[in-house]
């Protein structure tokens, strides 16, 4: 099958959206699709987005030359429309989480799945109405709709009156990092990492904070840019604090296998680049998959949407996770007893077997 993926997004970057959207993409080319991501020409980093992300199922990039910076106000609506008629012209399905592509593709009657990541009222006021009063999400032309986590379903199911669609699905993100599993050591000093985005949401202020007050630990910061991280480097002077910018996707592995023990400190309203929203609801992280491909001991914001992938079998959740003394009691429980430390890095790393790219993309063209 011909499929075209439209995205609105920076590729590559650092973001973990363009990561999800591309691997996407390469799995659908796993399976001979022949398959095309729409961009915009707005690349974060000037390298191949093969090489950046570590691709092995080669798919087509064509970026729109015109949109130099990311598509917003009425270039968001020029860009939806331009990708759009390329699409239609050179695939039979198009994939997008781009709501004005979607109401094309219902309009002139295109086959398409939509990926659904967070609430509308993220979008416009014209999207907003197109997508009401015209009950866009009832078309038959959607194929199918993909929903992140149970909450977005929920969200959407309720907003738009989808109790009897059968095509609404949850499909979590998920990981394509191959580790192979290895027992954590009993060590003086642990290794503990975050890797994402430099985000005050995302809880590096925390880890700043746990760095300063735990001095018998090292801490791991892979993420931001080089800017960022040199602004730190200036603010923190600390031995046991190791910042990074980030890394390309096919350095993640070695890097993730040589930690003792992964943290996902979030806040109680997550947001995302350019976006005021709070996400803390709906989102299904890919530092999470990624962490369980690892098979090392997560610790975790006590969150209810992330445990729609794991438990107490799979992770540590920290309660008073805005306190950061409440995280190092966690770890100072968790240090010396290297047997739960691999009896749930273990069960961490079995159930994200359940998780990955390659499964995920299968969901996507069932039926």
């Amino acid at each position: 099958m011909k499929i075209s993926y439209i995205s609105n997004s920076s590729c590559p970057s650092q973001l973990p959206n363009s990561l999800q959207i591309v691997k996407t993409c390469e799995y659908l080319s796993k399976y001979n699709n022949q398959v095309f991501l729409i961009l915009p020409n707005t690349p974060s980093y000037n390298l191949k987005i093969s090489n950046f992300y570590n691709i092995k199922y080669k798919f087509d990039v064509i970026r729109l030359l015109r949109f130099k910076k990311l598509p917003l106000g009425l270039d968001y609506y020029l860009f939806s429309f331009l990708s759009f008629l390329k699409a239609k012209r050179i695939s039979e399905l198009i994939i997008t989480r781009n709501y004005f592509v979607i109401f094309l593709c219902v309009l002139f009657k295109k086959k398409c799945i939509m990926e659904l990541h967070n609430a509308i009222t993220n979008e416009s006021r014209i999207v907003r109405f197109i997508f009401s009063f015209f009950n866009i999400l009832s078309s038959r032309s959607i194929s199918k709709i993909i929903c992140i986590s149970h909450g977005v379903k929920k969200k959407y199911v309720k907003d738009f009156n989808l109790q009897n669609k059968k095509n609404i699905v949850v499909l979590p993100s998920g990981s394509s990092l191959d580790i192979k599993y290895k027992h954590s050591l009993n060590q003086k000093r642990l290794k503990l990492g975050y890797f994402g985005t430099i985000n005050p949401s995302r809880g590096i202020d925390i880890i700043l904070k746990l760095a300063q007050i735990d001095k018998l630990n090292n801490y791991y910061i892979f993420g931001g840019t080089k800017v960022q991280m040199e602004t730190l480097k200036r603010k923190y002077r600390l031995k046991n604090l190791f910042l990074n910018s980030h890394q390309n996707y096919k350095k993640i592995q070695i890097i993730l296998s040589q930690m003792d023990i992964l943290l996902m400190p979030y806040s109680n309203k997550v947001t995302v680049s350019g976006n005021v929203s709070n996400t803390v609801t709906f989102m299904s992280p890919l530092k999470l998959f990624d962490y369980m491909s690892a098979g090392k001991l997560i610790i975790s914001s006590d969150l209810e949407v992330l445990k729609e992938i794991v438990s107490n079998k799979q992770c540590v959740f920290v309660k008073n996770y805005l306190n950061p003394m409440s995280w190092l009691l966690e770890i100072k429980k968790i240090k010396n007893n290297v047997l739960k430390r691999n009896v749930i890095g273990k069960n961490s790393f079995i159930k994200s077997k359940l998780y990955s790219h390659k499964h995920r993309v299968l969901k996507y063209l069932e039926h």
